[in-house]
């Protein structure tokens, strides 16, 4: 469909008219002013670009799937493997044939009389002796004086009259006379001299000064001038290094980083620990979710599907 041409620069509708590029589907409708009044006079309809209706998704989003509440059923207690303690008798008599029965066989002998040593030894009448072995090896010596005891002489240690004086240090180192000695002291053969002092020294004598002619210094002449225009700027590192335009970057798809993509899927709840460590019970739907002792039931361990059932 053409659209009609635009209207003068003295009316209202060029304002209005929007710019609509080529290529574009557009639909002819009637403007309305500004202002808020009638449409423009000069122009009865424009063209505008032509809205397609959205299409309709036909795949909504999944909503959140409602989780169900069950209900933990303990298992029961295995059975004991501990020995019953009730004790049952024996139906059967107990076997008498023991080791002692079977090696001492009953026999028809009679039985001996026990034999008992004779009652022959009786208390004496007389008095008991009283020689022992003792009195009997070691008889006493009748008429014998004893010996007389040995008695030490007496000592007197700490001596009769004044203890002595002359000690051991005294009786070794005597005083002996002793006469002292002249000091020995060398004789004076050392005079000082009459004359003078001479200043005829060492160094003197050594070092004589001799009339000498002085020489002009070896300093080196100005003849360097100094320079008028800038330095050179052509060094050698900017010789050797010179500046080169960057090339372009060259295509390495083998070195491009893949970009993390974020899952669509919720992530499995079943980890190694949980399928390791199953609860022994069992989860069982309740009728009544309201019920204190029902709680959400844990998720199955089933992969993810991709669409909404």
């Amino acid at each position: 469909m053409s659209c009609p041409p635009k209207a003068d620069n003295q009316g209202l509708c060029p304002a209005a008219v929007p710019a609509v590029p080529a290529g574009v589907p557009t639909t002819q409708v009637n403007p309305c002013s500004i202002d808020g009044k009638a449409p423009c006079q000069p122009c009865d309809s424009v063209c505008v670009p032509t809205l397609e209706p959205a299409v309709p998704d036909h795949n909504p989003p999944c909503p959140p799937p409602r989780r169900k509440k069950c209900r933990y059923i303990q298992p029961a207690r295995p059975k004991s493997y501990a020995p019953v303690s009730k004790f049952a008798p024996p139906c059967v008599p107990m076997d008498d044939y023991t080791t002692y029965n079977l090696s001492y066989v009953p026999n028809d002998l009679q039985r001996p009389s026990p034999i008992r040593p004779d009652p022959n030894l009786c208390v004496g009448e007389g008095r008991m002796s009283d020689c022992t072995v003792h009195k009997m090896s070691f008889q006493p010596h009748c008429g014998v004086p004893p010996p007389c005891p040995i008695i030490p002489c007496e000592h007197k240690l700490i001596g009769e009259g004044p203890m002595q004086d002359i000690t051991t240090n005294r009786h070794d180192y005597v005083p002996k006379p002793f006469l002292r000695q002249s000091p020995i002291k060398p004789t004076e053969n050392l005079y000082p001299s009459d004359c003078p002092l001479s200043d005829k020294t060492i160094h003197r004598m050594s070092f004589i000064p001799n009339p000498v002619t002085r020489v002009d210094p070896f300093r080196p002449k100005p003849a360097l001038e100094m320079l008028c225009g800038p330095f050179e700027k052509n060094t050698v590192h900017k010789m050797s290094y010179m500046p080169w335009e960057p090339q372009e970057p060259v295509d390495m798809p083998w070195a491009d980083k893949g970009k993390y993509v974020v899952p669509e899927q919720r992530m499995e709840g079943c980890s190694v620990q949980k399928m390791s460590y199953k609860p022994p019970g069992t989860y069982i739907e309740c009728d009544d979710e309201d019920a204190p002792d029902c709680v959400e039931c844990p998720p199955s361990c089933q992969p993810a599907r991709a669409a909404c059932l």
